[in-house]
């Protein structure tokens, strides 16, 4: 067997599958909250409702279809099948969620908003759980990996910072827009499509390449006997946790994000509409530089160092402003000031060139996963393993706003008959600051407790690969 190394190309048509990605985290994240809540109407804990039985269902489908991507034998391999089926309930699913649903009762629209969640994670389920798997069969070089999650990281900004620049410079007119939303809908359904479609046909050529599974039983105790010892790993399991709780917090961030743009810092879209470009560029630099950065290091050392820098750093703005509102300091700079928009601007693009830095990581690592489950169990899971990153970006996009939803119903933003005076730089948005602050700060904490237990180095990956008898690497399609 050989140790193969995927070409550029490949890894280029491999991380670009991720623009649909951050399409979809971007409008979980960002946009779908405030949609439902402050323009449709519904509440922000039945909105949240909506997103946890949907995000519940999404946690069973994960690993089953994990499950079945790694036991398919078909002429397409085994990944792409699923990837191809996807896209159009995919991006169809976006559009609907965010189209207008007219005059109907608040029993109707969430039940159309849950309906509509379910299919559009299902069908992310079908669609990244077999493309994520695809990464450890394209390469098995313990560096390369960290480039192959680095393109992936890279293409999911590109997606959801591209798609926001847009919106929020052309298509909206304020966070609470509903004709905006609608074209939103149109060309974010349409980027989700297309950027998948674009990584299934690029990555088509390596199937030949791809391991092919030998005939196994598909029988439900067999399956759920090997589906156990393949999960009983440790460090899958400091991982996965590690991963759902970075994510919660970068959610978290995303969620109050845009209630910071409109009730705190009180800005219009366009002004910070340069922002997701900014962003997405430092993030690009960044992960670009990742398998520099690795160079001799172990990830998980990185990892950590990136996440107690997020725990110090993180909250700054925030809590500074806080401590204006409650305190009667002047330790932020002033509301539509040129300079709170030059440090707000450097503090978005630093965060998430570390967060992104950080899953880059995490990514990787989990991949190493795969061979020690292989030594251990002589199976290839990659699909199974994979619902590592698949649930984490998930969380990204529905555990945050689970959590935000929540402090936006507890500190009353939501309520009807609550005084504009209270939100736009009140007690209100004080109250909701210092929730999300103290959040910020312990999330972080967690996350780095969990990968400090992840045991996988470089010399174990390696023996790992002479035990299983992978030949040195070299290119597959030059």
């Amino acid at each position: 067997m050989d140790t193969h190394r995927a070409s550029l190309s490949t890894q280029v048509f491999y991380g670009s599958g991720s623009i649909s990605v951050g399409i979809k985290n971007n409008l979980l994240g960002t946009y779908l909250l405030i949609y439902y809540n402050q323009v449709l109407g519904l509440d922000a804990g039945v909105a949240a409702l909506a997103m946890a039985i949907a995000l519940a269902v999404d946690a069973v489908s994960d690993p089953l279809v994990g499950i079945w991507s790694d036991r398919a034998r078909t002429r397409w391999g085994r990944r792409h099948p699923f990837m191809y089926a996807a896209l159009v309930p995919f991006a169809a699913s976006y559009y609907l969620l965010l189209s207008d649903p007219g005059q109907i009762s608040d029993q109707a629209l969430f039940l159309r908003l849950l309906v509509l969640l379910v299919i559009l994670r299902l069908s992310m389920t079908f669609y990244e759980v077999p493309r994520g798997a695809l990464a450890p069969e394209l390469s098995k070089d313990y560096d390369q990996r960290n480039a192959l999650s680095a393109w992936a990281m890279a293409f999911g900004w590109l997606g959801g910072a591209g798609i926001a620049f847009v919106a929020n410079r052309y298509l909206l007119d304020s966070f609470v827009d509903l004709e905006g939303y609608q074209s939103l809908a149109f060309w974010g359904g349409l980027g989700i499509f297309i950027g998948g479609m674009v990584s299934c046909l690029g990555t088509h050529r390596n199937i030949p390449s791809l391991h092919a599974p030998e005939p196994r039983s598909v029988h439900f105790r067999t399956l759920l006997r090997e589906g156990k010892e393949t999960l009983a790993n440790r460090s899958w399991i400091v991982l996965f946790l590690a991963g759902c709780i970075y994510a919660l917090l970068v959610g978290v961030e995303q969620g109050v994000g845009t209630y910071y743009n409109e009730y705190l810092w009180q800005w219009k879209p366009e002004q910070i509409a340069p922002f997701a470009l900014f962003a997405a560029l430092s993030v690009i630099v960044t992960v670009s530089l990742a398998p520099f950065i690795a160079r001799g290091r172990e990830k998980k050392n990185i990892a950590v160092g990136i996440f107690l820098f997020t725990v110090a750093v993180g909250p700054l703005p925030v809590l500074l402003r806080l401590l204006d509102l409650s305190y009667g300091t002047s330790l932020s700079p002033d509301n539509g000031s040129d300079l709170l928009w030059v440090v707000l601007l450097v503090h978005t693009c630093t965060m998430s060139s570390l967060g992104a830095l950080g899953f880059v990581f995490i990514g990787s690592m989990g991949m190493e996963i795969v061979e020690e489950v292989q030594k251990r169990t002589g199976r290839r899971e990659e699909g199974l393993l994979g619902t590592v990153n698949s649930f984490v970006h998930k969380l990204i996009g529905a555990g945050g706003v689970l959590i935000s939803g929540a402090i936006i119903s507890l500190v009353g933003f939501d309520d009807p008959a609550a005084d504009p005076a209270q939100l736009y730089g009140g007690q209100t948005i004080i109250e909701f600051g210092w929730i999300h602050v103290a959040l910020s700060f312990t999330l972080p904490i967690f996350s780095t407790v969990m990968v400090l237990l992840y045991d996988i180095d470089r010399g174990k990956h390696e023996g790992h690969l002479d035990a299983l008898g992978y030949r040195p690497a070299k290119d597959v399609d030059g």
